[in-house]
């Protein structure tokens, strides 16, 4: 009886090391884990690094050029020379015959007014005048120029005075710019100097010319201008207005638009 015993027990235990012996080979035997690859973070941050200062060096080198090259400013409008016509007696209007927006030309007629007849005469001898509806004398109230209505304030049945504006024509072609530049910067430029001038109703870029430079701030112009004590004093940056002329043909450019403008001050 022992003797069986003793068997199974060295039977169990052989059973024991061949699994174990398995085991082992069986771990010998599979392939050995890959390393995992490490990011080299260095690698990636240095070259990135390099792209960006390269990056805001040439941005930088560009507004220092083109600082030096040009004088600048978003502070303009396209603007003209609005011409009022109106009659050279008092009267009454009869007729307008434009609307705004329309074209008009020299010599065209824009308006007719009924010139008052004599009524009767005053205890002082002198004439009174009136409107009789009929046989009163008109004129008729022509354009001096070609250009388009920007306005028309009065209505067919208003009495005007001498002179009073019946429309108001502007001539396109006429048009230019006023350019509000920086008192620190106007040294720079020079009548002749080229320009740039992007219209922003237009969407475009046209070319222009220094006409005249104001020789007085914007704020000489106010009707209420600044007067400044010690006590109150504030520095402040002024602006000198300048005339840029363009040429934008048929273009339907809007007066009073805001426009960006580009002074090339290199040439000279």
């Amino acid at each position: 009886m022992s003797i069986a015993v003793e068997e199974r027990t060295d039977t169990l235990e052989s059973a024991a090391i061949e699994q174990s012996v398995l085991k082992e080979a069986e771990a010998l035997m599979a392939p050995a884990p890959r390393p995992r690859r490490k990011l080299n973070l260095r690698k990636l941050i240095l070259p990135a690094a390099a792209v960006i200062l390269i990056a805001a060096a040439v941005a930088g080198i560009m507004m220092w050029r083109q600082s030096q090259l040009y004088v600048s400013t978003d502070n303009a409008q396209l603007t003209g020379t609005p011409v009022q016509v109106g009659a050279m007696n008092a009267g009454r209007v009869q007729s307008v015959q434009p609307t705004v927006g329309s074209t008009v030309h020299k010599g065209d007629t824009v308006a007719t007014v009924e010139l008052p007849s004599q009524i009767g005469t005053a205890q002082n001898g002198q004439a009174k005048l009136g409107f009789l509806d009929y046989g009163d004398s008109t004129v008729a109230v022509q354009s001096p120029m070609d250009g388009v209505v920007l306005a028309v304030p009065v209505t067919p049945g208003a009495t005007v005075q001498a002179g009073q504006a019946i429309v108001t024509v502007v001539d396109p072609t006429q048009m230019y710019v006023n350019a509000n530049i920086e008192e620190t910067n106007i040294s720079r430029v020079k009548v002749g100097d080229s320009v740039t001038v992007h219209v922003d109703s237009l969407n475009q870029d046209v070319p222009g010319r220094v006409e005249a430079i104001t020789p007085a701030t914007g704020a000489t112009f106010s009707l209420l201008p600044t007067s400044n004590t010690s006590g109150n004093f504030t520095k402040v940056t002024q602006l000198i207005p300048v005339r840029v002329s363009i040429n934008l043909g048929n273009q339907p450019a809007l007066l009073g638009t805001s426009v960006e403008v580009k002074i090339n001050v290199a040439q000279g």
